[in-house]
């Protein structure tokens, strides 16, 4: 698949603006986690210069099943999955592809937690073709923003290079 999408092997550029742009969104959303997509050029596909903010339905599932969906929207994010399967759609479709989703973390690490890996990949499998970036808000201030990529043929993730860049 990375031969396909190479963002999903890692190594990704992303703009100033548009990393200012998460990291605004991640501040905005505190205590909560914020959520959404990058989107980049097709012809430069280790590029990402296009944020689309996303609404973090984790509390209006916890408020409907509690007992199913524990975790509220300060540990949790949950994206609306026909939304998100239609950008990632509508991105191919347009020349400029969903190639990330992030999210952040509240008062803590910007690690891909065990419930990020359990939502994204299932069997060995992506659940969308992407990479992800965590960013860490601790205190309301941004503390790091890391990229994790998918282990092809496993369920775990790992770190990969995010170079910020002039836009």
């Amino acid at each position: 698949m990375s031969g396909d999408k190479p963002w999903i092997s890692g190594n990704l550029r992303i703009t100033k603006e548009a990393m200012k742009a998460i990291e605004e969104e991640a501040i905005r959303c505190y205590p909560s986690e914020a959520c959404g997509f990058v989107a980049g050029p097709a012809q430069d596909p280790l590029l990402l210069d296009e944020t689309i903010h996303e609404v973090n339905e984790a509390d209006k599932y916890h408020a409907l099943d509690p007992e199913t969906f524990p975790r509220t929207s300060r540990t949790y994010f949950k994206l609306n999955e026909l939304r998100a399967s239609r950008r990632f759609e509508e991105g191919e479709k347009s020349g400029r592809p969903i190639k990330v989703i992030y999210h952040s973390h509240t008062d803590t690490t910007a690690h891909f937690s065990e419930e990020d890996a359990y939502t994204f990949a299932s069997d060995g499998q992506l659940m969308w073709p992407c990479a992800f970036i965590v960013v860490s808000v601790v205190d309301g201030k941004v503390e790091e923003r890391r990229l994790h990529i998918h282990r092809p043929g496993t369920n775990e993730f790992e770190e990969s290079t995010l170079e910020i860049i002039d836009g």
